[in-house]
């Protein structure tokens, strides 16, 4: 999610080598100072495009704070929503939050004008914010699915408990912390080598290490972070999917039914009149017909508010390889098939500023996904509103 790399290729039209009237060259075009930093500036100023590009950043920045806030907010207003699945969706809320508040304007700078602004000291920090928040969301979303796994396809086998969804979160933290270290440490500020003036504009945010190491690492991070997650999700739902709509009763729920049905009562007199036993057994026959009927009205309940549950879920996990596809194509392009491969072009650098709305997008469609997939998030969004 970091604008291409080799932006410090100027386009050497950029400038007018003829218009040289000063016999002082400070600047590779021998151009006055002035005019040089003024004509910079007008190339990294905003194309209409552009500003297309900010107002939909803009759009996703104030619907995903908002949406991903009230996420939380509805969790902890409703005790009733504190549930498992709901714990981890929160977690889920405050990685996209962190990742809209804190690293989308730096990025949106950065596409826009080439450069990056703002020092070494944010540059480790928004890009290191930018891959906890990324491996966090992956994280959970995984841990959802193997939740949900085990509690529609083997619900005997594991029970899944607060304390055990809040040590997952804990655990997710901690490898989303530890997993971008190298690059903190690695990321620097680097001046455009094509600048012969102490100008800040196309520094660039980078990392110091080889082009092998930087490699290795991108492509471990795409393997890491969308390949194998997203493919072990897929088996995922796709059992729990199969589980739950070849099925007309909920895992499990069916030995559990059994167990709470009463046995009828016998009468123990042998001599006991004909018609009385006839009627106990009516009136026993009745409350058993009766707690089955229940019983199984309450199991399909159960089943259809599951099979909702799955539809959203899936509907969150396929957003998320959508959105992340492209930004990971064009990595997975640049490091595989060398930096050369993909020369910076117009066109280039507009499917990377695609890309980076699109990973932003993700994180702010979240909450619009819950809203028009669960009612209870629907009603309580509502609630805070009223």
């Amino acid at each position: 999610m970091t604008p291409l790399e080799d932006l410090d290729a100027i386009p050497l039209d950029l400038f007018d080598p003829t218009n040289s009237s000063n016999l002082t060259c400070n600047n590779e075009y021998c151009l006055p100072d002035d005019e040089y930093v003024d004509r910079i500036k007008d190339y990294i100023a905003p194309s209409p495009f552009e500003w297309v590009l900010i107002f939909m950043h803009m759009c996703v920045f104030v619907v995903g704070l908002v949406g991903n806030a009230l996420v939380c907010v509805a969790v902890y207003r409703n005790r009733a929503m504190r549930t498992i699945t709901n714990y981890f969706i929160v977690n889920l809320a405050v990685a996209d939050f962190m990742v809209i508040l804190f690293c989308l304007p730096p990025t949106v700078v950065w596409d826009v004008t080439e450069t990056w602004f703002m020092g070494t000291a944010l540059c480790k920090i928004v890009l290191y914010i930018q891959t906890v928040s990324v491996a966090v969301s992956v994280l959970t979303l995984t841990f959802i699915s193997i939740d949900r796994w085990y509690a529609i396809c083997h619900p005997l086998k594991f029970k899944s408990t607060t304390c055990r969804a809040k040590t997952a979160i804990v655990i997710i933290w901690i490898v989303s912390l530890i997993l971008d270290c190298p690059e903190l440490y690695v990321l620097e500020t680097r001046p455009s080598r094509q600048m012969t003036m102490d100008l800040v504009y196309f520094t660039q945010c980078e990392p110091t290490w080889s082009d092998e190491w930087e490699t290795g690492y991108q492509i471990a991070k795409i393997v890491l972070l969308y390949t194998l997650p997203l493919l072990f999700m897929t088996v995922a739902y796709y059992q729990i999917i199969k589980v739950l709509w070849r099925s007309d009763n909920i895992p499990g729920h069916q030995e559990t039914l059994t167990v709470r049905v009463p046995i009828p009562a016998h009468t123990d007199s042998p001599h006991a009149p004909h018609s009385h036993q006839h009627g106990c057994l009516n009136n026993n026959s009745t409350a058993m017909s009766t707690r089955r009927t229940f019983a199984g009205s309450n199991s399909e309940a159960q089943l259809k508010s599951r099979r909702k549950a799955a539809k959203m879920l899936v509907a969150v996990v396929a957003m998320f390889a959508i959105c992340y596809f492209p930004v990971h194509l064009l990595n997975f392009v640049r490091y595989c098939g060398g930096r050369e491969s993909l020369q910076q072009t117009s066109i280039l650098a507009v499917m990377s500023s695609i890309s980076h709305w699109f990973c932003y997008f993700n994180s702010a469609v979240n909450p619009i996904i819950y809203n028009f997939m669960s009612g209870k998030f629907q009603k309580e969004f509502q609630r805070t509103f009223r």
